[in-house]
């Protein structure tokens, strides 16, 4: 429509009498068949990615109503480094999606005060504001020091932290809620009922007795090796959490069958589960950098397998000569 110019819409667009259609052309041959002033744009692109925890992922840009929340259109979502090539409208949001984002400059720039998205290219300058950051630095050194110390447990020192934070200024409500990923929280619900059912009917100790039955002759290091393995594989397919709450009895059982000491084996635990390297689903942090980093799931692999395979060989050399653990059996 001239003078005046459409821009794409995630919404129908009627059509009316006069207007006029364009495909790919070239600009100067567009300028030499239309007759109007040309004017400089007042649009600007930029790419937004989605926040962890955002109110937005799961939703689709027409339930949000993009355009009227935020005054600018989404182009194309970019999701783990691939374009999705379906209809914009459909396509529910996830954390790490990256969006092509079209609007005025005060608009987009407007997003970067969004808890919902991450403006990449203002991210990039703009540093954030360290009004309160004393004041958070001692509230998180007082929580680590009460919890090592054992002043407190730590889920009591967390939780008073956390209460600190919001009661400082350092956080407001709407800050703290957004923190809390419902998925993570959901997660970690489901393998403790899991955990719990092992240990109630027995699973846990079959578990346990089958890798032992499976590693039959094996010192007690080979099988805390095996265990740690076990588990940083499964970490990369499920999550750190999830792993940790579900081998945690199965390593417990593990050790009073043969006999031992159960802290090495809980270290197989932390250590193994903390190894989600080979994968962008085992952490959310990889997945978030996915999308902008342009990675793939191979360059996980390339680049994570070498670590855990490091860190599984360490593990396997340095605990059980600590806790004086036979690599085999005499």
């Amino acid at each position: 429509r001239l003078p005046r110019a459409l821009h794409p819409s995630p919404t129908r667009q009627q059509i009316e009498a006069g207007e006029q259609f364009f495909e790919k052309e070239d600009l100067n041959s567009l300028k030499e068949n239309n007759s109007e002033p040309w004017q400089e744009g007042d649009q600007v692109l930029a790419e937004a990615m989605v926040a962890p925890a955002a109110a937005i992922a799961g939703r689709n840009l027409e339930s949000i109503g993009f355009r009227h929340k935020y005054g600018c259109i989404v182009l194309g979502i970019q999701r783990r480094s691939r374009i999705i090539r379906q209809r914009l409208t459909e396509i529910r949001l996830e954390e790490g999606d990256v969006l092509l984002i079209q609007g005025p400059p005060q608009k987009v720039r407007a997003l970067h005060e969004s808890h919902d998205v991450v403006l990449m290219e203002l991210s990039q300058t703009m540093l954030p504001r360290y009004f309160h950051a004393q004041r958070a630095a001692f509230i998180f050194s007082a929580v680590l020091l009460a919890a090592s110390t054992g002043l407190m447990p730590i889920v009591v020192a967390a939780v008073t932290g956390a209460a600190a934070m919001v009661l400082s200024g350092c956080l407001n409500i709407w800050d703290a809620v957004r923190a809390i990923d419902s998925r993570i929280v959901l997660t970690v619900a489901a393998t403790l009922g899991l955990g719990m059912a092992l240990q109630v009917t027995g699973g846990s100790a079959f578990v346990a007795v089958s890798l032992l039955n499976a590693l039959n002759g094996a010192g007690p290091g080979i099988i805390l090796s095996a265990l740690f393995i076990l588990i940083a594989i499964v970490t990369n397919i499920l999550s750190n959490n999830a792993s940790a709450v579900l081998f945690t009895p199965i390593a417990v059982n593990i050790a009073l069958a043969l006999g031992l000491d159960p802290m090495p084996f809980v270290y197989a635990v932390i250590f193994g589960a903390s190894c989600s390297f080979a994968s962008p689903i085992g952490y959310q942090t990889n997945l978030l950098v996915m999308a902008p980093g342009h990675y793939r799931f191979a360059d996980f692999l390339r680049a994570g397998t070498p670590l855990i395979l490091m860190l599984w060989v360490t593990f396997t050399l340095f605990v059980p000569w600590y806790y004086k653990l036979p690599l085999f059996t005499p």
